[in-house]
């Protein structure tokens, strides 16, 4: 029995492009077929430029495919309105963005606690919150703003917020990116543990150390999946 939640058909994205001398469609993705299972970590690798943040993104429904098809715990991500896209990434999806998106104004805790009560009642998801701040070595920096946080804090922060809502899909953009080695494995685990525990993870990634958590890892050139083992 297929166990997938997330399918990707044939999927790609187009974008024109225009330089001094020229103007030309560029295909960051090019007719990408990829299945996530319950249950798994896939790792995807590549050098930079050759697809894999694009790809992420169109699973999220952060960018629509030109052509080609994306489905999402039974949804076809194309056939929502954009309420209905926040709603799905809500409630089944979990970002790890590649980039700072924290709201300065609030604390850390509070940071992690707004996606659950966007949509929830308050109902105890502040315990949930410092838990994972404690599995990721910063619950005594809870009531500190993201401005008081190094990069490596912050980007603990957005896991443990991608994780409050116990998705379904997590998705990690280079999610070890400003972390020391203690810190790397510790969020590998903690991502390890979430597919064990019956999520479909993907982590986008050029680190090494990522390859002995996951159960596949795709490798993508040129906007093509090229390799899977």
């Amino acid at each position: 029995m297929d166990a997938s939640i997330v399918r990707v058909e044939d999927v790609t994205k187009r974008y024109f492009r225009k330089s001094r001398d020229s103007a030309q469609n560029f295909d960051a993705v090019s007719k990408v077929s990829m299945s996530l299972r319950k249950g798994e970590l896939v790792e995807l690798v590549g050098r930079s430029g050759s697809g894999k943040s694009t790809l992420l993104n169109m699973i999220a429904g952060l960018v629509m495919p030109t052509e080609g098809s994306v489905s999402v715990c039974g949804e076809r991500l194309q056939l929502l309105d954009d309420a209905g896209l926040s709603r799905l990434r809500n409630e089944r999806i979990g970002i790890v963005p590649q980039g700072q998106t924290a709201l300065f104004n609030l604390t850390v805790v509070d940071n992690v606690k707004l996606p659950y009560l966007m949509y929830r009642p308050d109902d105890g998801i502040e315990g949930r919150a410092l838990e994972l701040l404690g599995m990721l070595g910063i619950d005594d920096l809870a009531e500190c703003y993201p401005a008081e946080l190094s990069g490596g804090e912050l980007r603990r922060m957005s896991i443990a917020r991608a994780l409050a809502c116990n998705p379904d899909v997590i998705l990690a953009d280079e999610p070890t990116g400003d972390l020391d080695d203690e810190n790397t494995r510790a969020v590998l685990g903690i991502l390890k543990d979430a597919a064990a525990s019956g999520a479909a993870v993907l982590v986008v990634t050029h680190e090494q150390a990522a390859a002995e958590y996951a159960d596949r890892i795709l490798r993508m050139d040129a906007g093509r999946i090229v390799e899977e083992g």
